[in-house]
């Protein structure tokens, strides 16, 4: 069997897996264990250490045009957006989302995303991939 992916998570994941694990935190102290922002942490979690790293380039998963270096993951509201490379058997998550989508709209997160990637965000990340940034001319 081949070795594991390392995973990694950009500052922009990390904050806010990090909200995400203190809300559901705050919870489960209180004794509320099921509670919305327990279970939607649980969601992301499995997302990151079990879901991706078990089939990372997933046809299904990959985004196409200018994001067609990009895979994600989405479960109910949830979007998990990242790049990786069998190569250096790394994946980086760029970017988690936990709002609802709603094609069009500001917040939507794909679109989000999207501007995050062509203003060059993740340009440092996905070359540690060596993965090429999109091209920002078009």
């Amino acid at each position: 069997m081949s070795p594991a992916y390392d995973i990694e998570l950009t500052a922009t994941a990390e904050a806010t897996f990090s909200r995400l694990h203190r809300e559901a935190q705050a919870c489960i102290d209180a004794g509320d264990g099921s509670n919305f922002k327990a279970t939607l942490f649980h969601m992301v979690e499995e997302i990151v250490t079990k879901i991706i790293p078990h089939d990372p380039f997933a046809r299904t998963r990959a985004l196409s045009g200018k994001l067609s270096n990009f895979f994600r993951i989405k479960t109910g509201r949830v979007r998990v957006c990242y790049a990786g490379s069998s190569e250096h058997r790394k994946i980086i998550v760029l970017y988690i989302s936990e709002t609802p989508r709603k094609e069009g709209d500001v917040n939507d997160p794909y679109a989000i995303f999207t501007k995050m990637v062509m203003s060059g965000r993740f340009d440092k990340a996905i070359a540690n991939l060596g993965i090429k940034p999109p091209d920002r001319k078009s």
